[in-house]
């Protein structure tokens, strides 16, 4: 039996976000089609295919993951808001994936610090679809589970988390793209990722499991992978790394 506790579920049926919602929906998509495609990496666009979500329609969860679990095996579900680690972690290790049951207000357009319908609909999915991804977060979640009952190594999951699947950036042939979902889902952070603004730090896992992060503000620090297998080749370093903090 998994440790932590269960997450605040929400109506499987999609709360009624009404025309404003809808609305606010609508701008932010449609904003940020005209840019993501130079600014995300390729796999996250594949899975905005493969999902069907666009600019037109706040998607059908249930629709959504009945593909995602015939893809990856992963499902999502509605929550009532912010998710605690103690309960996030253990839903990843069973391949669930929460959804706030809500959206932004329309003047936080460009950012916002609170996890809604665009920031987990829009932002984490998409890369839930690939396969390679969707088992990499699974192994993530299995391994930070084992640690819930010591807070200092469990934290080390947490921040590993927020700088690579979160707040990551990657090398590409076209330059550096947008790794992370906590990026990818928000048109002003997109625009001041690539800016040149925040400081690249090369990825390293000893650095990370052990630097703060805060989540009210854009990022002026960022870690640059050399490539998606940098990151996915890295966990059992980093399990290995926690353990010997035991």
């Amino acid at each position: 039996m998994l440790k932590g506790k269960l997450p605040h579920f929400a109506s499987q049926t999609q709360r009624d976000l009404g025309e404003e919602g809808l609305s606010t929906w609508k701008a932010i998509l449609s904003q940020h089609k005209l840019t993501r495609e130079q600014q995300i990496i390729d796999l996250f666009h594949r899975g905005l295919e493969v999902l069907n979500i666009n600019e037109n329609e706040i998607p059908d969860l249930k629709i959504l993951s009945d593909i995602l679990y015939e893809k990856t095996g992963w499902k999502a579900i509605f929550v009532d808001g912010y998710e605690e680690g103690n309960s996030f972690y253990p839903m990843l290790a069973q391949k669930i994936y929460p959804v706030g049951n809500f959206i932004r207000d329309k003047k936080d357009l460009s950012y916002t610090p609170a996890p809604d319908i665009v920031h987990d609909l829009y932002g984490h999915l998409p890369f839930l679809a690939d396969k390679e991804y969707a088992d990499f977060c699974h192994r993530l979640g299995q391994m930070s589970v084992e640690f819930m009952d010591r807070e200092d190594l469990f934290r080390q999951f947490e921040r590993f988390f927020w700088f690579t699947i979160e707040f990551a950036l990657v090398k590409t042939p076209n330059g550096n793209r947008i790794f992370g979902a906590g990026i990818a889902s928000s048109v002003g952070e997109c625009e001041y990722a690539l800016s040149g603004k925040p400081k690249l730090l090369p990825f390293d896992v000893d650095v990370i499991r052990k630097r703060e992060f805060y989540i009210d503000d854009m990022q002026d620090t960022l870690f640059l992978l050399e490539n998606k297998d940098q990151l996915y080749k890295s966990l059992d370093y980093l399990y290995q790394q926690v353990l010997k903090d035991k």
